[in-house]
């Protein structure tokens, strides 16, 4: 870690000519269960893993540009913001993410003159994996931004802001990714709750351990729709049972929402969408008459700018795997806090968590699903799956320690013999790290 930031503190003293003031740090994650549940109000489980974005800063004084930045990769260009009254698009790459964490903290600011910026950035997240490296981006700089203004804000807070900060790009996160980066506690994964933001430590048997497999299929959920796509879906779904049930369903926007409104269990929702949603897909017309609005309301109250084109959508699958996903993530919870934790129960649901994934939400990938079957039959493995937003991505397997060096061997002979880049960027396993980090050099 020294070696990298004295490499990072040498470029940004090459580019800015100063030092820098402060440095810090955000893990990157890989979520064991509930994938894509946090938007719908469910908890999740993830760890914070060894991989991260650092990012040195300084502030500047007197007139200028109000922000420089610039990456210790040459992939990543050089940017600079010329005032404050910045906008943000997905065109704008990876800074695009850098600027939704400076804005997040700019509307805490309020109409206080923010200070001028240079920030010199680094990471060993790989980028598109399903390992929140864009995450990581916008918690980092948002850590920065308000650090640099000397603004007093805790780690829950910053937890609960950067949960709003990537929708600037227009992408409907839960708050998962930005909670593990600031909340993460080293030797324990998370189990996490929302509205508000909760975490309870979860202790992982000692005997185990987790591996992160990269499918090299690379994916940025900001700039396709796919992401919001299911977003929207399960929202429409969770309206469409809200009007059936005479609830207001303009202010139900999550499974849980209808959940807590209809006073059942999971099980018992799971049954209302089975009996209540028909199979197959929807049409939009269908979508306006059941709720009885028009196409342009739906689209204002219901869709985001990104979906507002779809003509169809996929609802009952989808709510499906957003309820047993959450039934899974309440079983896993139950028996990692248990006194005699089931190491074989917990792979098969991470299994059964996979299957749900690509074939009820559709958010899988051939070569996830090839590198999962790999995984899953080497040495020592209880159970793998997908991981992050999907279609593409990483794949989080979990073995045993005695077999760990046996199963990295079986996946790299098998998945990639003609990978030629450094192995342990796309194939490694993690303990449970420390949270975000801030470090003031003077």
């Amino acid at each position: 870690f020294k070696e990298r930031l004295d490499k990072l503190t040498k470029h940004f003293k090459n580019k800015f000519n100063t030092d820098p003031e402060l440095y810090v740090r955000v893990p990157g994650r890989v979520n064991l269960i509930g994938e894509h549940v946090d938007y719908c109000g469910y908890s999740v489980c993830p760890m914070a893993i060894d991989r991260d974005i650092c990012i040195a800063a300084s502030t500047l004084t007197g007139d200028g540009e109000f922000l420089k930045v610039t990456n210790l990769q040459t992939l990543y260009p050089d940017t600079s913001i010329i005032n404050k009254d910045f906008s943000i698009s997905a065109e704008d790459g990876w800074c695009a993410y850098i600027l939704c964490g400076i804005k997040g903290a700019m509307n805490i600011l309020g109409n206080k003159q923010p200070a001028r910026m240079v920030m010199a950035v680094c990471g060993t997240i790989p980028p598109g994996s399903g390992l929140s490296s864009s995450s990581a981006l916008v918690c980092a700089s948002l850590l920065v931004t308000t650090a640099l203004n000397k603004m007093n804000i805790n780690k829950y807070e910053l937890a609960e802001v950067s949960a709003t900060c990537e929708r600037y790009i227009g992408t409907e996160g839960g708050g998962m990714d930005q909670a593990i980066a600031f909340l993460a506690t080293k030797g324990c994964a998370k189990h996490i709750q929302f509205n508000p933001i909760r975490t309870l430590d979860v202790k992982l048997p000692e005997d185990i351990i987790f591996v992160i497999a990269h499918s090299l299929v690379t994916k940025n959920k900001a700039e396709s729709s796919e992401f919001n796509t299911r977003v929207i879906e399960c929202r429409l779904a969770t309206q469409i049972l809200a009007k059936q049930n005479q609830l207001d369903w303009t202010k139900i926007l999550k499974v849980s929402d209808l959940q807590e409104a209809l006073g059942c269990s999971l099980e018992q929702l799971l049954d209302i969408v089975n009996n209540s949603l028909h199979d197959g897909r929807y049409t939009k017309d269908e979508v306006c008459k059941l709720l009885e609005i028009s196409s342009s309301e739906l689209d204002q109250i219901s869709l985001t700018p990104n979906t507002r084109h779809l003509t169809t959508y996929l609802l009952r699958p989808r709510v499906m795997h957003v309820v047993t996903e959450a039934q899974r993530v309440n079983t896993w919870t139950r028996l990692t806090t248990s006194t005699d934790v089931c190491t074989t129960e917990l792979g098969r649901l991470m299994s059964q968590s996979h299957g749900s994934m690509s074939c009820l939400y559709e958010a899988g990938h051939s070569e996830c699903d090839r590198l999962v079957q790999i995984c899953i039959s080497s040495p020592g493995c209880l159970g793998a799956r997908i991981t992050g937003a999907g279609w593409g991505g990483a794949v989080v397997a979990m073995t045993t320690r005695a077999s760990l060096k046996l199963f990295i061997d079986h996946v790299k002979s098998k998945f990639y013999q003609n990978f030629n880049g450094p192995l342990d960027q796309v194939l490694f396993s993690s303990e449970p790290q420390q949270g975000a980090q801030l470090f003031h050099t003077v």
